[in-house]
């Protein structure tokens, strides 16, 4: 290896370490959809079994709540990207946030995947600078 393979490889291992960020950071994002979705099906599962006409409080953001009383329990409003929301039924509401949860998991592994490539990749091409490296002090 000369003097600019070793150039190159030093700047593929820094563009190695970018890419590994930013798969972590998205994984990160990932990760705090998930939390979100979760707990929306979980609220919407428990939602259809509270009584018309209950009060119940309200999460507004923050962690701050507003009391309002159920009118109906049966249905609910659904996000679907892009800032449209439908009314849908409870049911179909949690199918919908159970499928979004299922491509969240799946891009989830995918990133992990694409992490554990990068880095195995990273990880060798390391190696083969150190050995440059230790080869150059030798002759020196």
């Amino acid at each position: 290896m000369n003097e600019k393979e070793l150039q190159q490889s030093l700047a593929t291992l820094e563009l190695c370490r970018a890419q590994l960020q930013s798969l972590a950071d998205q994984q990160q994002l990932i990760q705090m959809s998930l939390e979100e979705n979760a707990r929306a099906k979980e609220t919407l599962s428990s939602f259809k079994e509270t009584p018309i006409d209950s009060e119940i409080l309200v999460p507004v953001g923050g962690n701050s709540f507003v009391f309002a009383k159920v009118g109906s329990n049966s249905k609910a409003i659904v996000g679907i990207g892009s800032g449209v929301s439908l009314e849908k039924s409870v049911e179909e509401a949690v199918k919908m946030i159970e499928a979004r949860i299922n491509e969240l998991v799946e891009t989830f592994t995918k990133l992990g995947e694409k992490r554990s490539t990068i880095e195995a990749q990273s990880s060798q091409l390391s190696q083969k600078v150190q050995q440059e490296y230790q080869k150059i002090q030798n002759r020196s």
